[in-house]
């Protein structure tokens, strides 16, 4: 079985560092202020399949949007999309900040 072991074995996903923690629940304090929680949530959660996608077209964009946003700062949401516990921590501040309990995500 030596060959098979590791053939359809995923990557792991990395933890949420402090830095991205503290921007993406900045970016859930303003959404929520908006009182746009529930509608962020749910758009996020429903395209969750598709973050992956996204990403990879942000970096195809890169040269486009340049004249809006740094080039850290596209590598840092790049980042974000592709880990899914960085998604579930957003979600979770979301819902944190709407004032009811936080479900907790699996």
């Amino acid at each position: 079985m030596g060959i098979w072991t590791n053939a359809f074995k995923l990557p792991g996903h990395r933890e949420v560092t402090e830095e991205e923690k503290t921007l993406l629940s900045s970016m859930a304090l303003k959404v929520n202020k908006r009182a746009m929680g529930h509608v962020t949530a749910l758009a996020i959660e429903s395209t969750r399949p598709l973050h992956n996608l996204g990403s990879q077209a942000l970096i195809f964009l890169t040269p486009m949007i340049s004249a809006l946003f740094s080039r850290e700062e596209t590598d840092k949401f790049v980042k974000l999309l592709e880990n899914p516990k960085a998604i579930t921590f957003f979600i979770d501040e979301l819902a944190a900040g709407d004032g009811k309990p936080a479900k907790k995500s699996v």
